[in-house]
């Protein structure tokens, strides 16, 4: 679509000076399609079906293969609608920034919440079973209660920013929140409390983070400057 603005009627610029894809009726159904997509095919997602495969065989590589070619497909396809959405709309008249409705984000956190929770959940009961080493439950579980701090941590320092958003995470905090804590009742003895291979898990998994972060800060200070 090279000349666009004689394929759609777009707003008057005077009035409307940027347009998003759900103001246009030809751009609306790629752009709720590929929102579609990428709820139901997003890393949560991903990782629940990647645990129904794990929790039902012993392979290591089937649930990778699941995991992978869902949110790997599922990103393809989203990006093909959302551009075929965006072409509608000049470059420079675009509203990247506007926020998605109030409906679509709490769908999405609630999708976003329960994939997590069921993965979670799924991958505590397939550890549980006997031939899963004691140590690979305790350091599993270090890095799933490490990971539920930096998510809620995340989630705090989001809600200070960005309260909005912020309450559309609430769900998915809570998912994993919960999910940690029952999997830790599922998996450890309480009686012989936190082991030096939990402690690793938590270790490894705090390290990961602060790169993860460090690699954010420095792509969000790349791409302002």
């Amino acid at each position: 679509m090279n000349d666009v603005t004689e394929l759609v009627d777009l707003p008057d610029p005077a009035v409307q000076p940027l347009v998003h894809p759900l103001d246009l009726p030809e751009a609306r159904r790629p752009f709720r399609i590929s929102w579609l997509i990428a709820a139901l095919t997003g890393p949560p997602v991903g990782l629940c079906v990647a645990a129904l495969v794990w929790f039902a065989s012993h392979s290591y590589v089937g649930p990778l293969l699941a995991g992978a070619t869902l949110i790997g497909f599922g990103h393809l396809a989203s990006r093909y609608f959302r551009a075929q959405a965006w072409e509608y709309i000049p470059r420079k008249r675009q509203d990247r920034q506007r926020p998605l409705p109030a409906a679509w984000e709490l769908a999405s956190g609630l999708v976003f919440a329960a994939a997590l929770a069921a993965a979670l959940l799924l991958l505590a009961y397939r550890l549980d079973r006997p031939d899963v080493a004691v140590e690979v439950r305790e350091f599993t579980i270090g890095m799933g209660a490490a990971a539920a701090a930096l998510v809620v941590i995340d989630f705090l320092g989001t809600l200070l920013r960005r309260p909005r958003s912020a309450l559309f995470t609430l769900p998915a905090v809570v998912a994993v929140v919960v999910s940690i804590a029952v999997a830790y009742a599922i998996l450890l003895d309480s009686a012989r409390g936190p082991s030096a291979t939990l402690w690793w898990g938590v270790g490894t998994m705090l390290v990961a983070g602060a790169g993860i972060g460090a690699w954010k800060l420095a792509s969000s200070r790349s791409a302002r400057g």
